[in-house]
Order: structure tokens, then C-alpha cells, then sequence
């Protein structure tokens, strides 16, 4: 009987071992499993998951159908039509500096050849000098790129509007339909506030992309040629764009 418990006493230690070195072995074989399956995203993610980039997404498609449905802007298909590229500013607020902090952000996207538009690559416009101001409190922006130099400028640098700087820019005139005109400028600018025309001329205005904003809209860094040139980021949710952008026949046939 002494001897039975005696042996019982010293098991005791020797399964507190074994337990001890059983876990420590399954943690040390378990741990280069979760080191050889990285997670699929490792780059730094937007703590909004680019939702502020898809409310600018959302108001483009918006600002677009709306003005495509209004009779005033009879003429905005044949700019669409002709266009390599198009950019939409939804919401450009008057300031005394600039149309580029949260109400002139707006969206680039290009035409492919085999006729689809891109994905957007995000922008900001932005005017030339302090105090330059129009007479609204709101526009709407858009911009019709209509050659591939003008394109190329836009996606390597900064682009300043008005023939000084070689983009020269033409403006389109209340119920314009002529589509023979489309292809004089090598920009055309359509400025909107509450449902009419306004008279602008963005001449000396600058268009800028912001990096910050793609690099949370897709999850990665992307300069705007990868995006809308070579086509290496998508977004489904982006396809609201490419919706407003569809011609009225094709949209009446889906």
C-alpha cells in the first residue's frame, strides 16, 4: 500500500511534464502554419474602407444622370460619345482659395479601345489664385479630355486648364448638340448649378490627382495611369460610374 501511493506521488510530476511538453510542442508546431499563410491584404487598409471615396463615386454617377436627363444638356452625349477621358467634379463649393479640399474632389475615368470605361482614379480642382470666386455657392464640374496628349498630361502631372498651358478649353453652350464642334478643344468644360448653365471659365484652373484617395478606394497605392490606362485596380461598386456613362439605347436594352 505504501508503495502504491508512493508511486502515485511520483506519477504526478511525470504527467505535469508530459502535459507541459505536449503543449509546448503543438504551440511550437502550430505557429509556422499561420506564418506561411499571410493574410491577402497586406498593404494598410482605410479605417473607412474607402467609403468616403465611393460617396465622391456615388454623387459623380449622380450629377451625370441628372444632367443627361435634363433638356438643357441636350448636348452632353455627343461630348461623351467623342471623349477619351471625362472627369466629374459633383460638388465644387465656392472658397476663396481653392476647389480642392472635400468639395472639389471629383473622379477621372478613360475610354479603353475596346470602348468600356475604366475604373476612377480621384482627383481635386482647384483654382489659380486667392479670391478667384464665381457667382454660385455650388456646381457641379465636368470635363470632357477629348485627345490622348491631353490624357497623358493629366495622368503625369498636373493639368492646367486654358491654352496658355497647350490644354485649350472650350465650353459647352446651353442646348449645344453640334457634335461637329467636339473636337476643337482639347478640353470642353460644362459647369452646372441648380439645373442651368453657369458662367465659368475654369481657364487657369488646376486639376490634381490625389494619391491619399486611391490609395484607400482600392486598398493599394495606384497612380492614375494604372488605373485607368492599365486597368490593374478594380472596384465593383464602382460600376455606378460606368452606368451614367452607358448611351441611352444600350441602358434602354439592359
Amino acid at each position: 500500500m505504501k508503495h502504491a501511493l508512493l508511486n502515485s506521488r511520483t506519477m504526478i510530476p511525470r504527467t505535469v511534464r508530459w502535459v507541459a511538453t505536449t503543449v509546448v510542442a503543438s504551440t511550437l508546431f502550430v505557429a509556422p502554419i499561420g506564418c506561411s499563410h499571410p493574410r491577402p491584404a497586406q498593404v494598410p487598409q482605410s479605417k473607412t474602407n474607402g467609403e468616403d471615396q465611393q460617396a465622391i463615386v456615388e454623387r459623380a454617377a449622380m450629377a451625370l444622370t441628372r444632367m443627361r436627363q435634363n433638356p438643357r444638356f441636350a448636348g452632353v452625349d455627343a461630348y461623351i460619345s467623342h471623349a477619351q477621358a471625362i472627369m466629374i467634379f459633383p460638388r465644387v463649393i465656392k472658397a476663396a482659395v481653392l476647389f480642392g479640399g472635400e468639395g472639389g474632389n471629383g473622379v477621372l475615368m478613360s475610354r479603353g479601345t475596346d470602348g468600356r470605361w475604366s475604373n476612377p482614379a480621384f482627383y481635386s480642382l482647384g483654382a489659380p489664385s486667392i479670391g478667384l470666386q464665381a457667382g454660385y455657392q455650388e456646381a457641379t464640374v465636368v470635363l470632357f479630355i477629348m485627345d490622348r496628349r491631353t490624357l497623358e498630361q493629366a495622368l503625369d502631372s498636373s493639368l492646367t486648364l486654358g491654352a496658355s498651358s497647350g490644354a485649350t478649353l472650350g465650353t459647352i453652350g446651353e442646348r449645344d448638340t453640334t457634335a461637329n464642334t467636339v473636337d476643337k478643344a482639347n478640353v470642353y468644360q460644362m459647369v452646372e448649378s441648380g439645373g442651368v448653365y453657369a458662367g465659368l471659365s475654369l481657364a487657369g484652373y488646376v486639376i490634381s490627382a490625389r494619391a491619399q484617395h486611391n490609395l484607400e478606394y482600392y486598398g493599394k497605392a495606384r497612380a492614375p495611369r494604372e488605373i485607368v490606362i492599365e486597368r490593374m485596380a478594380q472596384r465593383t461598386d464602382a460600376k455606378v460610374l460606368c452606368d451614367a456613362l452607358t448611351p441611352r439605347g444600350s441602358q434602354m436594352a439592359n
